[in-house]
């Protein structure tokens, strides 16, 4: 009887005290595919009404604690409730319209309850945007190091404590078009062309994009109008580097065409001028090593030299020391307006000749008058 007493009585302390970490623990989401456009503007509403305390993001927080919980956040999500808190409006279409609800409030409140409630608890950070593992590797394989350290740091910002990176990756697999995965990766090529130029920082709001389009909670119409939207950034992005475009009219055998280039990142930076006529007519030489100051414009001169009359252009591209093109090329129209130098000794020569038949006929006129 002793025995069995004593039996019970252990396996009682057992299911009170030693309890398995995964029973202890609770782990706890934070994620929301993205509400804003590449700009920064809200396209919805929705966060604002999942923050509440009754919405699918408040009820993380706000329900009663019961044991111990630990956080997977994403740091995307954090970053948009942070924007809400600080004043938005929403897009609708091409039109800016005031809020419905005062989400600005919601947010504020969210943030100060998330604080509370995990100020003691442990957070581990998810990738930015919980995107599919799947693309990740196939799209972002070089830069997930450099997007995790850019989350981590964010939130930290926001939570003023110490986090540690997740090893959660989001398997479900995200359903892209050939056309998105193409556009994706050629949206991702231009991000690297243009960090071989300026300071990668200049360029994480477009990387850390392309990582939240990723998640695959984004629903198909929605996910169609948001890459159109990263198109257009992706624009802008081409043209902070650029040849302003010009014409000339060119009168003389050699010149030295002032062209006008604009830099607008903060960056200073150091590239080439590639050009090439896109006929005989005249022969031009690029121009090497080239540093432009930021947020300025720089003006170089272009050698041409002229071979015949007309008309020409010349195709004009930004690349950088590797000679990988960056920007758009641009051309620029010549007119072309000059006299040879042959034509012209002929027509001098020419006009010798008349200049001394002229004379000896003057001459001969003079001789008979006598």
């Amino acid at each position: 009887m002793r025995k069995v007493l004593t039996f019970l009585l252990v396996l009682f302390l057992s299911n009170t005290f030693l309890t398995t970490p995964a029973q202890a623990v609770q782990e706890i989401v934070i994620t929301e595919p993205t509400h804003r456009l590449a700009d920064g503007v809200f396209f919805d509403d929705e966060l604002a009404a999942k923050l509440a305390p009754t919405g699918e993001l408040g009820l993380l927080i706000y329900a009663p604690i019961r044991g111990a919980r630990s956080w997977l956040v994403d740091p995307a999500t954090i970053s948009e409730i942070v924007a809400m808190s600080n004043g938005y409006v929403i897009s609708d279409g091409w039109e800016i319209k005031d809020a419905q609800i005062n989400g600005q409030d919601v947010a504020k409140a969210w943030l100060v309850q998330f604080l509370k409630v995990s100020r003691s608890e442990k957070i581990s950070v998810l990738t930015y945007g919980n995107p599919s593992r799947y693309w990740v590797d196939q799209l972002l394989e070089n830069q997930i190091t450099y997007i995790n350290a850019s989350g981590k740091i964010s939130l930290e910002g926001v939570l003023g404590k110490a986090t540690t990176q997740s090893a959660f990756q989001n398997g479900e697999k995200q359903g892209l078009s050939k056309q998105n995965i193409n556009f994706l990766k050629y949206a991702q090529r231009q991000i690297e062309l243009f960090s071989t130029l300026v300071d990668q920082k200049e360029l994480l709001n477009y990387q850390l994009r392309i990582s939240q389009l990723l998640n695959p909670n984004i629903e198909k119409d929605l996910l169609q109008d948001l890459i159109k939207d990263l198109d257009k950034s992706i624009i802008q992005l081409r043209n902070k580097l650029k040849i302003s475009k010009t014409k000339f009219t060119i009168t003389s055998s050699n010149e030295e065409l002032p062209i006008t280039l604009v830099n607008n990142f903060e960056s200073a930076i150091n590239l080439k001028l590639s050009v090439r006529a896109v006929n005989s007519k005249v022969i031009v030489t690029p121009v090497e090593q080239i540093k432009i100051a930021g947020n300025s414009k720089q003006q170089v001169f272009l050698p041409v030299e002229v071979l015949a009359t007309g008309q020409s252009s010349l195709l004009a591209q930004l690349t950088n020391l590797d000679n990988k093109p960056v920007g758009y090329p641009v051309d620029i129209n010549l007119k072309l307006s000059v006299i040879s130098p042959v034509a012209t000794w002929i027509t001098s020569g020419a006009a010798v000749l008349l200049f001394i038949a002229a004379l000896v006929q003057s001459l001969r006129r003079v001789r008979r008058g006598r």
